[in-house]
């Protein structure tokens, strides 16, 4: 299964009160790291769903935080592909401040778009591409990986 680092400067607005970076934050940077491995593939999946309507939206996610991250911080998010099915993925992710662990995650996102009548939303599958890229074991890998 495909890993992935991103790193980030954490901003002074992402801190609360305490100076600490707010708890919804560490999820936005759990996000920015799926976005970013995504948008590592050998295809232009932003252009690919602008053009289909389709996306990646949560079903799960949940977070464990073990020390605090400061405005300033440069810090890694570690994610790593665990499972690829046929219409979802897991990842799961470290967030690390030097070889310091700080926070640790996971999601499950199901590629989907809006049904025709407006209702609620469709999985379908993963493009055959993506399922390749990010590790499915019952897949060859794509020649550039």
């Amino acid at each position: 299964m495909r890993s992935f680092a991103c790193p980030i400067r954490v901003r002074f607005a992402d801190t609360d009160a305490f100076g600490i970076v707010y708890y919804p934050n560490i999820f936005r940077y759990f996000d920015h790291a799926v976005e970013t491995l995504l948008g590592t593939s050998p295809h232009d999946y932003v252009a690919h769903l602008k053009a289909s309507g389709a996306g990646f939206p949560a079903l799960e996610a949940g977070g464990a935080f073990s020390a605090p991250i400061f405005a300033g911080d440069d810090i890694t998010v570690e994610t790593d592909v665990e499972d690829v099915r046929t219409r979802a993925f897991r990842v799961r992710h470290r967030i690390v401040r030097g070889g310091e662990l700080l926070a640790t995650g996971f999601e499950v996102r199901i590629y989907a778009r809006r049904r025709a009548n407006g209702e609620g939303i469709e999985g379908l599958p993963l493009p055959e591409d993506l399922r390749a890229y990010l590790g499915a074991d019952d897949v060859d890998p794509p020649e550039s990986a």
